[in-house]
């Protein structure tokens, strides 16, 4: 039997292709290999306020106490081999940043000469009271800077300074909040946002009953004056907000146009998305956060205008970079591809036999990350291997449309070990960088640099060596000059009498 096929009328040839059309985007689709997208949660947190530091003091916790699982550590698998694993940059020095000429303003002179130093030197002051003599650990320093107000903080100290670092004045943080869960902690971090003139204040409370609290204050700059850094309106997210088990601990905080961005860990890498607009209006404050990534222990990146980036090791030769952008209901993620690094453990001798290494055995966490225009650079503590013959630093810079490596650097050198990269991009994206060395002929001490001069300078060298160095220092893009830097380090030293102390200090430096 025959059929006769009727050709289609033109009318029925367009509701065909109007079928085939809405088929084919209604279709289920899987996105590409190593690409990945979830919905940001949302929940809401109250204002409070606390003023006069009313407070009788709390007891600290001692200075080896830590209140999470950083002590854990998860080797990075090795990957498919890619490049060669020797350097790509000449080495970086070390050299002493000349002090003397602070304040003088013909100090730009002689930049051009070949040994001139590559920055200049605007501030530079030690806090030598701002934590217990006898700590065995370590101040992770942080700093934030509006002009002639200073702020730095530490595991559990505040200090501030009104007259441009002159002078500094500690002060306790437990007298000035209440002290909810288990009390204050450690891993604070400070900022200053220009666009709405406050200082933030994080900080993470000791667990109670299985969980604990970060806690996140603001004030203007002309009432943390006037109060002596005593008057604050504060919020609290509480951990059991991100996961019915586990605490919060090991934070990092940026901003952006737009946003106030936080991270903490806890049964993963949460990132936490907060308006600026309501932190300036001191009212209730509506949050986006995203689940526990896998990008565990990774620092969020600075200076990320409208769009923050995250990222960890899939293995040795592959990230995963997480981004949020504002505005999105959504965060995503990607695989990145890169060159091979040394992934073993880490290990680097003082001059006096320790390895000050220890806590940093088997840690590869992406800490190093600031957004440079159209890229977004990482970097990260690797082993000696290869062509290294100390432990150093990972940068890579990929690029944020294709997400695809530019470029991948180190900061290395072969007498002696780098670790823990902290890098901010000042107006004219020049990467600002504060870093740590030691081993060989060095104890572990703090320097600043920019990248790409492949010098870094030291204020001043420790004299004794600890089994921790500590989990980061703080570099941050002024918040009076946006062509400067603003950072925090210190010194191991052992004062007149024979007790080791540890010297915070604030430097602030420039091209």
């Amino acid at each position: 039997m025959k059929v006769a096929i009727q050709p289609l009328s033109g009318t029925a040839r367009w509701g065909a292709l109007l079928a085939v059309i809405l088929l084919v985007a209604c279709a289920p689709t899987r996105p590409p290999e190593g690409v990945g997208r979830a919905d940001i949660a949302s929940a809401t947190a109250e204002a409070r306020e606390t003023r006069g530091a009313s407070y009788p003091p709390s007891p600290m916790p001692p200075p080896d106490f830590t209140p999470n699982l950083d002590e854990r550590f998860e080797p990075v698998p090795t990957g498919e081999p890619r490049g060669n694993l020797q350097p790509d940059n000449p080495a970086i020095r070390v050299i002493e940043a000349d002090l003397s000429r602070i304040g003088d303003p013909d100090a730009d002179s002689g930049m051009e000469a070949p040994d001139a130093p590559k920055i200049r030197y605007k501030d530079y002051a030690e806090v030598d009271d701002a934590i217990p003599t006898t700590s065995s650990c370590c101040p992770e320093p942080s700093v934030a800077e509006n002009g002639q107000t200073i702020m730095m903080t530490g595991n559990v100290w505040m200090a501030l300074s009104e007259d441009g670092g002159t002078s500094f004045n500690s002060l306790n943080p437990t007298t000035v909040f209440p002290q909810d869960d288990g009390g204050l902690c450690c891993d604070q971090v400070v900022q200053y946002v220009p666009q709405i003139d406050m200082f933030i204040w994080l900080m993470q409370y000791r667990s109670k009953e299985g969980r604990n609290r970060i806690r996140i204050a603001a004030q203007t700059t002309n009432l943390v004056r006037s109060s002596n850094g005593t008057a604050w309106t504060y919020w609290d997210f509480t951990s059991n907000v991100f996961s019915d088990s586990g605490t919060l601990d090991y934070n990092d905080m940026s901003f952006g146009r737009s946003n106030l961005y936080w991270t903490s860990q806890i049964n993963g890498r949460v990132v936490v998305r907060v308006p600026l607009s309501q932190i300036a209006a001191k009212s209730t404050i509506n949050y986006g956060y995203t689940a526990g990534t896998d990008a565990k222990w990774s620092h969020v990146t600075h200076n990320p205008t409208d769009t923050v980036y995250w990222a960890g090791h899939i293995n040795n030769s592959q990230l995963r970079v997480y981004s949020m952008r504002d505005g999105d209901g959504f965060y995503s993620w990607r695989t990145v591809n890169i060159n091979s690094w040394p992934n073993s453990s880490n290990s680097s001798i003082a001059p006096d036999g320790t390895d000050w290494m220890t806590f940093e055995l088997n840690k590869h966490y992406v800490y190093g990350n600031a957004r440079q225009g159209g890229n977004v650079w990482f970097g990260w503590l690797a082993s000696k291997g290869g062509g290294f013959p100390h432990p150093h630093v990972q940068l890579v810079k990929i690029n944020t449309s294709s997400f695809t490596l530019q470029e991948q650097v180190q900061v290395w050198n072969p007498d002696f070990a780098f670790i823990d990269p902290y890098l901010s991009t000042n107006a004219e994206n020049e990467l600002g960088m504060a870093i740590a060395f030691g081993g060989g002929p060095f104890f572990a001490s703090h320097a600043v640099g920019v990248w790409g001069d492949f010098v870094v300078y030291y204020p001043r060298l420790s004299t004794r060596a600890t089994s921790r160095w500590g989990d980061y220092t703080t570099s941050r893009r002024s918040g009076s000059n946006s062509m400067e830097w603003v950072a925090a380090g210190y010194t191991n030293e052992t004062d007149g009498s024979g007790t080791n102390v540890q010297i915070p200090h604030y430097i602030r430096f420039a091209r």
